[in-house]
């Protein structure tokens, strides 16, 4: 509860929608339940790295440079996934910030095979869109906000 009221202070003070380039120009087009997005794979080093669900625990994402990495849903096993984090059409990363430097992105998410038949494969080969948040004051990026992974 403590880290869903923070997460929700972060949202409530947010200030402004603003855009930082992106590292690459390298943009791709999505379309994800009949709304149109855009993406780089130049995702910020502060949401690079493992998470663990309440912090200590799976299921788990991980998220790796040259956006590859894992998604596990909750009782299922993880997803080989790609990740993007959304831009505007040019490829500036379309962030929301908020007090003491936190920030929010998107990330749009590819799954891959898990292995897995029935319901606890049917995210393969589908797109998502989830929260990513850098919460500098608590020392955490979180994604969904319940996943979490200590900032260096």
């Amino acid at each position: 509860m403590k880290t869903f009221k923070a997460l929700a202070a972060l949202l409530l003070f947010t200030v402004a929608t603003i855009s930082a380039p992106a590292q690459t120009k390298d943009v791709k087009q999505f379309v994800i339940d009949g709304a149109t997005f855009y993406g780089t794979k130049a995702i910020p080093d502060e949401l690079l790295g493992f998470y663990q669900y309440e912090k200590t625990k799976a299921p788990i994402v991980d998220v790796k440079r040259e956006g590859q990495g894992k998604f596990q849903p909750h009782d299922v096993p993880a997803y080989p996934t790609e990740f993007w984090v959304q831009t505007d059409a040019k490829g500036n990363i379309e962030k929301t910030t908020g007090v003491n430097g936190n920030y929010m992105v998107i990330l749009i998410v590819l799954y891959g095979d898990n292995g897995e038949s029935g319901w606890k494969g049917d995210k393969k080969g589908r797109y998502d869109r989830m929260q990513a948040v850098v919460a500098y004051d608590q020392g955490y990026a979180i994604i969904l906000g319940e996943r979490f992974k200590p900032l260096k």
